[in-house]
C-alpha cells in the first residue's frame, strides 16, 4: 500500500507542479528538494537507520526505554543542529521570498518527518506491518492531497509542497508522538548508545548521500551552467523515467534481499548462489523490459504527466535517464555482496568514484552539450558505478551473473521494441495504452519461447492454479 500510494503521490504532484508552475519555478522546487535531502542525510538520518537496526536487540535486553530516550535526545540535539542549518542556508541561498518560504518549510518538514520516522521504523521492526502501513500512506496521500490545495486552489508556489508535507507529517505525528513518549518514559540517556547508533548509522547515511549526490547532484551544476529552467526539464524527465525505475527495484529488493540474506546466514553455498541468481534475474527481467519500455513511450507518458512547456524536452532525455536507472538498480544486486558481509562503509566509500566521475563529467559535457551532457554524464557515472562494485564485492562475495538468462531478457527487449516501435503515433493516454499493451504481450511471448528463467514453467504453474481455481469456482 505505501508503494502505490509513493507512486501516486509522486506522478500527481508531477502533474500538478509542472502544469502550474513555471519552468523556471519547477526548477527551483528541485533545487530546493535536494538540498534539503542532502541535508537531512548529513544531520538527520543516522538516528532513523539506527532506530530500526536496535529496536531488535533493545527488546531482548530489556533496553527498550533506554533505547528509545537515547533517539529521542539524539533527535533533539540533530534538530537544533539542523535548525541552525536550516536558517543558514535559507538566509544565504539565492532567491525571492517564496524561495526563502520554501526552504524554511522543507527543513523543517525534514524534522517533522525524522521523528515520524523513528516511530515508523520501529512499528516496522516490531511487525505492526498494517500499522505502519496505514500511517505511512497516510502520510504520503495527505501530503499530496494538500499539495493540491496549496498549489491549486491558494496559488503557492514552490513552497507550497513544502508547506503541505511538513502539515501532513504534524498530523501523522498526532498518532506516533505519544507513542515514542510511551516507549521512552522512565529511560535513560547512554553515551555508549548514541556513539555506537551514530557509527552505524553514518555508515548507512554516507552510502545515502553520496547516492544522492550522484543522482541528482547534476541539478546544481545545470542551474550554474545553464539555469532553473534546464533543472524543471531535467527533473521532470528524471521523475518520468527514475522515479518509476526506483518503485520496481525498491519492490524488488524487499523481495528478493530477505532471501539472499537467510540463504547466507542459514543455508549452503548452493542456496545462496540459487538465491542469488533468482535475486539478479528477477531485477534484469523486470528492469530492463521496464527501462526499454519507459523509453518507447517517452512522449505519450510525458503528454500525460508532464506541463506542455516542460514535455518536449523532458520527453527528449527520458531515454537516457531510464538507462541511467537501470544501470544504479543493478548495481544494487552488487551492492548486496558489502551489506551481507558487513562492509558498508567500504561501500559508501567506493560510490565517491562514480560521484566525483559524473560531477567531473558534467563540468565538461554541460557547457559542450547542454541538458543532453548531463544525462550522458549519468549513465557513465551510474555505469562505471555498478562495474566497480561488481568486481570490488566478489573479494568478499562472489554475486553470479547469469549471463545466458540475461542475455534471453536483451532478446526479448529487442524484439519488444522492435514490435512497439511499429505502432503509429496515437498521442496520451490511448499511445501509452497500445504501446505497452503490444509490447508487454511480445515481451511475454519472448520469455515464454525462450525460457527465460524457466519463465515457462512458471507461466504454465500459475496458469493450472487459475485454471484449477476456475473450475472449483
Amino acid at each position: 500500500m505505501p508503494n502505490i500510494a509513493q507512486a501516486i503521490a509522486s506522478f500527481g504532484t508531477v502533474a500538478i507542479l509542472t502544469r502550474l508552475l513555471t519552468d523556471a519555478e519547477y526548477g527551483r522546487f528541485s533545487l530546493i528538494f535536494t538540498t534539503m535531502t542532502i541535508a537531512h542525510y548529513i544531520v538527520m538520518n543516522w538516528a532513523e537507520a539506527a532506530a530500526a537496526r536496535f529496536y531488535a536487540r533493545a527488546e531482548a535486553d530489556g533496553q527498550i526505554n533506554n533505547h528509545f530516550k537515547t533517539l529521542i535526545v539524539a533527535f533533539t540535539f540533530n534538530a537544533a543542529l539542523f535548525v541552525i542549518l536550516g536558517i543558514l542556508v535559507t538566509l544565504f541561498y539565492p532567491g525571492d521570498m517564496n524561495v526563502k518560504l520554501a526552504l524554511a518549510a522543507a527543513f523543517g518538514g525534514s524534522i517533522v518527518r525524522s521523528l515520524l520516522k523513528i516511530a515508523l521504523e520501529t512499528r516496522r521492526m516490531n511487525l505492526e506491518s498494517t500499522h505502519y502501513s496505514m500511517v505511512e500512506t497516510f502520510n504520503t496521500l495527505a501530503g499530496f492531497a494538500l499539495t493540491a490545495v496549496f498549489v491549486v486552489w491558494l496559488n503557492l508556489k514552490e513552497e507550497g509542497p513544502f508547506i503541505a508535507t511538513m502539515v501532513a507529517a504534524m498530523m501523522a505525528l498526532v498518532i506516533e508522538g505519544p507513542f515514542l513518549k510511551k516507549l521512552s518514559d522512565g529511560g535513560k540517556f547512554e553515551i555508549k548508545l548514541a556513539k555506537e547508533y551514530f557509527h552505524f548509522g553514518w555508515g548507512i547515511s554516507g552510502g545515502l548521500l553520496l547516492a544522492t549526490a550522484l543522482s541528482v547532484g547534476d541539478r546544481y551544476f545545470i542551474a550554474y551552467f545553464l539555469d532553473d529552467a534546464a533543472v524543471g526539464v531535467y527533473s521532470a524527465g528524471y521523475q518520468i523515467a527514475a522515479r518509476i525505475l526506483d518503485i520496481l527495484f525498491v519492490y524488488i529488493t524487499g523481495v528478493g534481499f530477505p532471501l539472499l540474506v537467510s540463504a547466507f546466514e542459514k543455508g549452503t553455498k548452493e542456496d545462496f548462489k540459487i538465491a542469488a541468481i533468482n535475486s539478479c534475474n528477477l531485477r534484469v527481467a523486470i528492469g530492463m523490459p521496464a527501462a526499454v519500455g519507459i523509453a518507447l513511450v517517452a512522449k505519450p507518458l510525458a503528454d500525460i504527466l508532464i506541463g506542455e512547456s516542460l514535455r518536449e524536452p523532458a520527453a527528449q532525455i527520458t531515454p537516457y535517464i531510464a538507462a541511467g536507472a537501470l544501470f544504479w538498480g543493478l548495481s544494487d544486486y552488487f551492492s548486496d555482496a558489502f551489506v551481507i558481509s558487513r562492509k558498508v562503509f567500504e561501500r559508501a566509500i567506493i560510490m565517491t568514484i562514480p560521484a566525483i566521475l559524473n560531477m567531473i563529467l558534467n563540468i565538461i559535457l554541460l557547457p559542450k552539450m547542454g541538458i543532453m551532457g548531463a544525462a550522458w554524464s549519468t549513465i557513465i557515472a551510474y555505469f562505471i558505478g555498478m562495474v566497480i562494485l561488481a568486481l570490488r564485492g566478489r573479494k568478499y562475495i562472489k554475486m553470479p551473473i547469469p549471463w545466458i538468462d540475461i542475455a534471453k531478457v536483451g532478446v526479448s527487449c529487442a524484439l519488444m521494441a522492435l514490435a512497439v516501435m511499429m505502432v503509429g503515433r496515437l498521442g496520451g493516454f490511448v499511445e501509452l495504452f497500445v504501446k505497452a499493451t503490444v509490447g508487454a504481450i511480445v515481451y511475454a511471448a519472448a520469455a515464454v519461447i525462450l525460457n527465460f528463467a524457466n519463465f515457462r514453467e512458471h507461466a504454465l504453474e500459475i496458469f493450472t492454479k487459475i485454471k484449477g481455481k476456475l473450475n472449483v469456482g
